[in-house]
Protein backbone atom coordinates (compact mmCIF):
# COMPACT_ATOMS: atom_id res chain seq x y z
CA UNK A 1 0.00 0.00 0.00
CA UNK A 2 1.39 3.02 -0.60
CA UNK A 3 1.31 5.98 1.49
CA UNK A 4 2.36 9.46 1.34
CA UNK A 5 2.92 12.47 3.96
CA UNK A 6 2.84 16.52 3.17
CA UNK A 7 4.40 17.96 5.87
CA UNK A 8 3.50 22.20 5.56
CA UNK A 9 3.75 23.23 9.00
CA UNK A 10 5.27 26.33 9.47
CA UNK A 11 4.43 27.30 5.92
CA UNK A 12 1.53 29.82 4.68
CA UNK A 13 -0.39 29.19 1.86
CA UNK A 14 -0.15 28.51 -1.39
CA UNK A 15 3.00 26.43 -0.41
CA UNK A 16 0.63 23.90 1.47
CA UNK A 17 -1.42 24.26 -1.30
CA UNK A 18 0.83 23.33 -3.72
CA UNK A 19 2.96 20.38 -2.20
CA UNK A 20 -0.61 18.83 -1.68
CA UNK A 21 -1.45 18.92 -5.18
CA UNK A 22 1.50 17.53 -6.34
CA UNK A 23 1.74 14.67 -3.89
CA UNK A 24 -2.20 13.98 -4.74
CA UNK A 25 -1.18 14.10 -8.41
CA UNK A 26 1.43 11.41 -7.77
CA UNK A 27 -0.28 9.14 -5.76
CA UNK A 28 -2.27 5.89 -7.09
CA UNK A 29 -5.72 5.95 -6.83
CA UNK A 30 -7.24 4.44 -3.82
CA UNK A 31 -4.32 5.38 -1.51
CA UNK A 32 -3.99 7.37 1.45
CA UNK A 33 -2.19 10.67 1.49
CA UNK A 34 -1.91 12.78 5.36
CA UNK A 35 -1.26 16.72 5.66
CA UNK A 36 0.51 18.58 8.15
CA UNK A 37 -0.19 22.31 8.69
CA UNK A 38 -0.49 24.56 11.63
CA UNK A 39 -2.35 27.05 10.65
CA UNK A 40 -6.20 27.17 10.66
CA UNK A 41 -5.89 29.18 7.00
CA UNK A 42 -3.91 26.39 5.29
CA UNK A 43 -5.96 23.72 7.08
CA UNK A 44 -9.34 25.36 5.65
CA UNK A 45 -8.15 26.01 1.73
CA UNK A 46 -6.31 22.56 1.87
CA UNK A 47 -9.61 20.91 3.16
CA UNK A 48 -11.75 22.60 0.46
CA UNK A 49 -9.24 21.79 -2.64
CA UNK A 50 -9.26 18.02 -1.34
CA UNK A 51 -13.39 17.68 -1.03
CA UNK A 52 -13.29 19.49 -4.30
CA UNK A 53 -11.11 16.68 -5.96
CA UNK A 54 -13.19 14.20 -4.37
CA UNK A 55 -10.03 13.30 -1.84
CA UNK A 56 -12.89 13.31 0.84
CA UNK A 57 -10.16 14.19 3.66
CA UNK A 58 -10.55 14.07 7.58
CA UNK A 59 -9.09 16.16 9.90
CA UNK A 60 -7.71 16.11 13.79
CA UNK A 61 -6.14 18.90 15.36
CA UNK A 62 -3.22 18.33 18.42
CA UNK A 63 -1.44 20.97 20.30
CA UNK A 64 -1.93 23.46 17.14
CA UNK A 65 -1.07 21.29 14.14
CA UNK A 66 -3.32 19.93 12.16
CA UNK A 67 -3.57 16.65 10.65
CA UNK A 68 -5.58 15.87 7.20
CA UNK A 69 -5.87 12.55 5.72
CA UNK A 70 -7.34 12.12 2.65
CA UNK A 71 -8.25 9.27 0.13
CA UNK A 72 -7.24 9.54 -3.39
CA UNK A 73 -10.71 8.34 -5.70
CA UNK A 74 -10.50 9.55 -8.96
CA UNK A 75 -6.96 9.62 -11.30
CA UNK A 76 -7.13 13.28 -12.46
CA UNK A 77 -7.93 16.60 -10.68
CA UNK A 78 -10.70 17.66 -11.04
CA UNK A 79 -9.29 21.29 -9.42
CA UNK A 80 -6.04 21.71 -10.65
CA UNK A 81 -4.98 25.22 -10.09
CA UNK A 82 -4.35 25.04 -6.04
CA UNK A 83 -3.22 28.12 -5.64
CA UNK A 84 -7.06 29.49 -6.60
CA UNK A 85 -8.10 27.80 -3.30
CA UNK A 86 -6.07 30.93 -1.02
CA UNK A 87 -8.56 32.76 1.16
CA UNK A 88 -8.12 35.21 1.74
CA UNK A 89 -7.75 36.57 -1.33
CA UNK A 90 -5.33 39.24 -2.32
CA UNK A 91 -6.70 42.65 -1.38
CA UNK A 92 -9.27 41.18 1.47
CA UNK A 93 -9.09 42.89 4.92
CA UNK A 94 -9.01 40.95 8.25
CA UNK A 95 -11.79 40.47 10.22
CA UNK A 96 -11.34 41.69 13.83
CA UNK A 97 -13.80 41.38 16.71
CA UNK A 98 -13.70 43.36 19.62
CA UNK A 99 -15.28 42.87 23.11
CA UNK A 100 -15.36 46.07 25.38
CA UNK A 101 -17.53 44.29 28.23
CA UNK A 102 -17.77 40.53 29.84
CA UNK A 103 -20.77 40.00 27.78
CA UNK A 104 -22.81 40.27 24.59
CA UNK A 105 -25.30 42.93 23.65
CA UNK A 106 -27.00 45.29 26.25
CA UNK A 107 -29.83 44.25 28.74
CA UNK A 108 -29.87 41.47 31.35
CA UNK A 109 -26.22 41.42 32.34
CA UNK A 110 -26.86 37.52 33.40
CA UNK A 111 -28.00 37.27 29.64
CA UNK A 112 -24.94 38.91 28.46
CA UNK A 113 -22.56 36.65 30.01
CA UNK A 114 -24.38 33.26 28.88
CA UNK A 115 -24.43 35.00 25.13
CA UNK A 116 -20.66 35.70 25.34
CA UNK A 117 -19.92 32.07 25.97
CA UNK A 118 -21.76 30.92 23.45
CA UNK A 119 -20.43 33.51 20.80
CA UNK A 120 -16.93 32.55 21.72
CA UNK A 121 -17.26 28.94 21.43
CA UNK A 122 -19.02 29.35 18.06
CA UNK A 123 -15.94 31.33 16.51
CA UNK A 124 -14.32 28.45 16.85
CA UNK A 125 -16.47 26.96 14.08
CA UNK A 126 -16.65 30.16 12.06
CA UNK A 127 -14.70 30.06 8.53
CA UNK A 128 -12.30 32.06 7.82
CA UNK A 129 -11.54 33.11 11.78
CA UNK A 130 -11.22 36.62 12.67
CA UNK A 131 -7.58 37.39 12.45
CA UNK A 132 -7.31 39.41 15.86
CA UNK A 133 -9.72 39.41 18.69
CA UNK A 134 -9.41 43.26 20.70
CA UNK A 135 -9.84 42.98 24.63
CA UNK A 136 -10.04 46.45 26.48
CA UNK A 137 -12.25 47.96 29.20
CA UNK A 138 -14.22 45.06 30.95
CA UNK A 139 -13.89 42.88 28.05
CA UNK A 140 -10.00 42.41 29.60
CA UNK A 141 -12.05 39.81 32.01
CA UNK A 142 -12.35 37.12 29.64
CA UNK A 143 -9.08 36.74 28.98
CA UNK A 144 -8.05 36.10 32.90
CA UNK A 145 -8.78 34.00 35.33
CA UNK A 146 -11.70 32.65 36.11
CA UNK A 147 -13.00 33.38 33.30
CA UNK A 148 -15.40 30.44 31.48
CA UNK A 149 -14.05 31.10 28.25
CA UNK A 150 -9.93 30.72 28.52
CA UNK A 151 -10.47 27.90 26.99
CA UNK A 152 -12.25 28.21 23.44
CA UNK A 153 -9.88 31.23 23.05
CA UNK A 154 -6.34 29.61 23.90
CA UNK A 155 -7.75 27.42 21.88
CA UNK A 156 -8.49 30.12 18.97
CA UNK A 157 -4.99 31.86 19.91
CA UNK A 158 -3.14 28.04 19.31
CA UNK A 159 -4.94 28.29 15.52
CA UNK A 160 -3.70 31.45 14.57
CA UNK A 161 -6.25 34.20 15.81
CA UNK A 162 -4.11 37.14 17.34
CA UNK A 163 -5.51 38.30 20.83
CA UNK A 164 -4.46 41.56 21.94
CA UNK A 165 -5.28 42.79 25.53
CA UNK A 166 -5.43 46.68 26.81
CA UNK A 167 -2.34 46.79 29.19
CA UNK A 168 -3.70 49.39 30.81
CA UNK A 169 -6.95 48.21 31.34
CA UNK A 170 -5.43 44.71 32.77
CA UNK A 171 -3.29 48.09 35.86
CA UNK A 172 -7.08 49.51 36.13
CA UNK A 173 -8.39 46.52 36.89
CA UNK A 174 -5.34 45.15 39.08
CA UNK A 175 -5.78 41.80 36.25
CA UNK A 176 -2.26 41.41 34.96
CA UNK A 177 -0.84 38.87 37.75
CA UNK A 178 -4.41 36.80 35.87
CA UNK A 179 -3.84 37.03 32.38
CA UNK A 180 -4.10 34.00 31.01
CA UNK A 181 -4.23 34.20 27.05
CA UNK A 182 -3.52 36.50 24.75
CA UNK A 183 -0.56 39.56 24.73
CA UNK A 184 -0.98 42.89 26.26
CA UNK A 185 -1.02 45.30 24.02
CA UNK A 186 -1.10 49.32 23.85
CA UNK A 187 -4.20 51.35 22.35
CA UNK A 188 -1.97 52.40 19.00
CA UNK A 189 -1.79 48.72 18.23
CA UNK A 190 -5.65 48.27 18.80
CA UNK A 191 -6.11 51.50 16.85
CA UNK A 192 -3.75 50.21 13.91
CA UNK A 193 -5.91 46.87 13.86
CA UNK A 194 -9.40 48.29 13.92
CA UNK A 195 -7.79 50.66 10.71
CA UNK A 196 -6.78 48.49 8.76
CA UNK A 197 -9.65 45.49 9.42
CA UNK A 198 -11.98 44.56 6.69
CA UNK A 199 -14.66 44.12 8.61
CA UNK A 200 -15.25 44.64 12.67
CA UNK A 201 -17.44 43.25 14.92
CA UNK A 202 -18.71 43.74 18.36
CA UNK A 203 -20.88 41.58 20.35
Amino acid sequence: MSEKTVDARGMLCPKPLIMTKKALAELPVGETLTILVDNATARENVTRFLQDNAANPTSSEDKGVFTLIARKSEPHLASPRAEAYCRPESGTKPFVMVFNHAGMGFGSEELGKILIQACINAVKEVAPLPSTMLFFNGGVHMVCEPSPVLQPLTELESRGVKILVCGTCLDYYELKPKLKVGRISNMYDILQTIATAGSVFTP
